[in-house]
């Protein structure tokens, strides 16, 4: 009850750079969520949706539809996320939970999940390939990769400068019945050295067409003059770390024939170790030349 009454998601005091270690949901509360893929079943747990705004809605597919039986890949993404329209996705799973300080001053940081599959319309699919061979996957995640972030650059003179840098912190995982990877993609300033806010991506095949995309993704509302939280981030990433250490992955009969087919035919299942990053961006072209006049007009001359 006095947590309760400390941590009140309300803020009716200002911000200041006190240092605090902000609350948020409670992993031990969060229900087990399960999804159909193709006959196989990802489950994982995460507590309900409480995010700092109500207008932002929670998706959640029902547990028991299949959405992968009669595949309807819908566009990926608003328009201008993506460098073309290749790509579809459906969506699994959004939420997201707001962390309050104490003493009522306020939302101090928000954490996001969102679950994705993601596959080619079949107009673009890749012919001949499959996404359990992890060496076709990789392929694959790198076209994804670049047609996701790499064709985002800033403008004018700064149009060699990616919006984008990853991916960084590249891991492979052993705990599925696939083979897995997660890493984070940055989003970067004007300055090239200026990294932050990452998303943090899991991904996995979940059929020969189709991978499954888990991002996390935490907002920030307390800096200090030097641009660092004034809080500890702990509680948001210890939530992350919890809800990710509980995806877990059962293939169905016809998913694990398929695996077994391309593991017998390419023997080696796992993924690079290392995976540096991306060349971004991907559509940089020569300036056009600029006539003398159009000098002078830029200088006010």
């Amino acid at each position: 009850m006095y947590n309760f009454l400390k941590y009140l998601p309300l803020e009716w005091r200002l911000r200041d750079d006190n240092y605090c270690v902000p609350q948020g949901p409670s992993f031990s509360s969060a229900s087990k969520i399960g999804f159909t893929l193709a006959g196989s079943r990802l489950q994982l747990r995460a507590p309900g949706h409480r995010p700092l705004r109500k207008p932002v809605k929670e998706k959640r597919i029902l547990s028991n539809f299949d959405v992968l039986h009669e595949p309807q890949l819908g566009r990926y993404g608003t328009k201008g996320v993506m460098a073309n329209d290749y790509w579809g996705g459906i969506s699994l799973l959004y939420r997201r939970w707001a962390f309050y300080g104490p003493w009522m001053t306020g939302c101090k940081g928000e954490l996001s999940l969102g679950i994705s599959i993601i596959g080619r319309f079949d107009k673009y699919a890749f012919q001949n390939i499959s996404f359990f061979n992890p060496k076709a996957f990789e392929m694959v995640l790198i076209r994804y990769l670049n047609d996701r972030y790499g064709h985002a650059n800033w403008e004018d003179e700064l149009s060699h400068v990616p919006r984008y840098h990853g991916p960084v912190d590249w891991l492979c995982h052993h705990h599925l019945p696939v083979f897995s990877a997660s890493f984070k993609i940055y989003n970067r300033g004007e300055d090239p050295n200026y990294l932050v806010l990452p998303d943090y991506l899991f991904v996995f095949p979940i059929t020969e067409k189709h991978f499954v995309r888990v991002s996390f993704w935490q907002d920030i509302y307390s800096f200090d003059k030097n641009n660092k939280p004034t809080f500890d981030v702990s509680p948001i990433q210890e939530l992350q770390d919890n809800i990710f250490n509980s995806i877990s992955l059962e293939l169905g009969p016809e998913t694990q024939a398929a695996y077994d087919k391309v593991k017998e035919e390419v023997g080696d299942m796992r993924l690079s170790e290392e995976f540096a990053p991306l060349k971004w961006p991907t559509n940089v072209y020569p300036p056009e030349p600029v006539s003398e006049m159009q000098q002078r007009l830029r200088a006010g001359s």
